[in-house]
């Protein structure tokens, strides 16, 4: 007796030991006697569920507003007025160039105007005594202020020559004082005195020079609109004293078209002097600075690929990246995008705004940018960050769905077993979308019903109960009896 309850206590213990062995395993399992085989499936439930489609890309954000900025005309900065990490507001001057010689300009340019409009009225009057006089009046006064501008100019050349020369006399004589010193065994005593000097004669030479350049440049400037005023009267008179053929006439209305594009260009250019914001935002690059030269169109010499002064607004970002062309036609502008930027792990919301319509193609691949901007109107996004985007492609909600493991597709269709009274029977379904899990089921199967997944078979020695254990054991490990596993990859 007390051997026959040994046993049965033996055989409860084994029987315990499975059922907590099933659970962990998260399946239901079918035990059998001694020598027999034993099946295991490992199984899920039909449920309702959302398949999510996605494709994948990345990218930086960028501000969806952003203006960048660059000096219309060539010229010198005079002033700088912001740095970077400043807010603007729309029409805040950001910087300005010298505009001496861009005013000269506007000025020849409407003198020219002024004067080509005068000579077609004269043309189209004819000559008067009143107007031949008044012609050689003009070219009078034009000869005048010809001679004083040139005048003018000398003067001005001289003077400038002789304060560079003044200062060229500081510099040498700087110069030789240095080489004296350094001339003697040790050197003098003074040297680091009269190093300094020369070095502050050489500075006060350089501003000599373009001092006097900036002079000079104003002075032949107002010559040479002296001497088109001197040209336009003499071209004035002498087509008063002469009748007017309506050839000349077509050829002073060309002129004056000719005259007003110039007018509208240099004044194009003198406003353009002045970088203005166009919206309000934040000062983001700043890449010019007083007493730089700068070409129209770039921000500096040499650096013509960069921008004067750069402004976003903050709280609109988007995202742009590429997807392949076999991906491009799944893309349409509208759907949902999850934005991840570098160092988040939430998310962002988006939409997609433009699709490439051409592809890009490099080293043979072709791909087409996708654009997508955030809802996000936060300001805790940097410009340029980069991010991971996921396009929502095809999404459908509370459908009936299995692991993707469950189902088994052929050429013919696609397939489920199902648990009937213990034993798996195979039914024909109809699938829908998909993602990396789960599946969606259009027909054949109905909510909670009981799917295999995977079937594990095994030997169980007949030893002793305890051996059983490692049998089961043995289907995951390889040791004890043999394994085989059906109905898909598991879940």
């Amino acid at each position: 007796m007390k051997r026959l309850v040994r046993g049965n206590l033996t055989r409860r213990k084994v029987l315990v030991t499975l059922v907590v062995l099933t659970t962990a395993l998260g399946g239901t399992i079918v035990y059998a006697q001694a020598a027999k085989p034993t099946t295991t499936y490992r199984t899920a439930q039909v449920t309702y569920g959302t398949i999510t489609q996605s494709i994948g890309m990345a990218g930086n954000l960028q501000p969806v507003s952003e203006a960048d900025l660059n000096f219309a005309s060539s010229g010198t900065v005079q002033s700088v007025s912001v740095q970077v990490g400043q807010t603007v507001a729309a029409g805040t001057t950001l910087a300005a160039l010298d505009p001496t010689l861009l005013s000269a300009q506007v000025l020849q340019a409407e003198a020219s105007l002024a004067s080509a409009q005068a000579k077609l009225a004269q043309d189209r009057a004819g000559a008067t005594p009143q107007t031949l006089t008044a012609g050689q009046n003009a070219v009078a006064a034009a000869q005048v202020n010809a001679n004083n501008a040139q005048t003018s100019f000398n003067d001005t050349q001289a003077i400038n020559a002789q304060s560079v020369a003044v200062a060229q006399g500081v510099v040498t004589a700087a110069q030789a004082a240095v080489n004296a010193d350094e001339a003697t065994t040790p050197p003098s005593p003074t040297l680091a005195a009269d190093q300094a000097a020369l070095a502050a004669a050489n500075n006060a030479l350089a501003a000599a020079k373009a001092k006097a350049q900036q002079s000079n440049d104003q002075a032949a400037a107002s010559l040479a609109s002296a001497r088109q005023q001197l040209s336009s009267a003499k071209s004035s008179l002498a087509a008063l004293r002469t009748s007017t053929p309506a050839s000349t006439l077509q050829m002073d209305e060309a002129q004056i078209q000719i005259a007003q594009a110039n007018l509208s260009t240099t004044q194009h250019q003198l406003n353009g002097a002045t970088v203005k914001s166009p919206i309000a935002g934040v000062v983001s690059q700043v890449n010019v600075s007083a007493g730089q030269a700068v070409s129209g169109g770039g921000s500096g010499t040499g650096t013509s690929s960069s921008y004067a002064i750069v402004v976003y607004s903050p709280g609109s970002y988007e995202v742009t990246g590429t997807v392949s062309d076999a991906q491009v036609n799944l893309v349409a502008v509208g759907q949902t995008v999850q934005v991840t930027p570098a160092g988040s792990t939430q998310a962002l919301q988006g939409k997609v705004t433009a699709i490439s319509p051409a592809a890009t193609i490099t080293s043979g691949v072709a791909t087409f940018v996708v654009t997508a901007q955030l809802a996000d109107t936060s300001n805790s996004i940097k410009p340029g960050v980069s991010a991971t985007a996921t396009i929502v492609t095809n999404q459908v909600v509370h459908v009936l769905t299995v692991p993707t493991s469950a189902v088994h597709t052929t050429a013919t269709g696609s397939t489920v077993q199902i648990l009937v009274n213990g034993k798996p029977q195979t039914v024909v379904v109809t699938t829908g979308a998909s993602d990396p899990t789960r599946i969606q089921i259009l027909s054949g199967l109905q909510l909670n019903q009981t799917v295999v997944i995977a079937v594990i078979s095994s030997s169980v020695p007949s030893s002793s109960a305890g051996t059983a254990l490692g049998a089961g054991g043995g289907a995951r490990g390889g040791g004890g009896g043999g394994a085989t596993r059906g109905g898909g990859t598991g879940g």
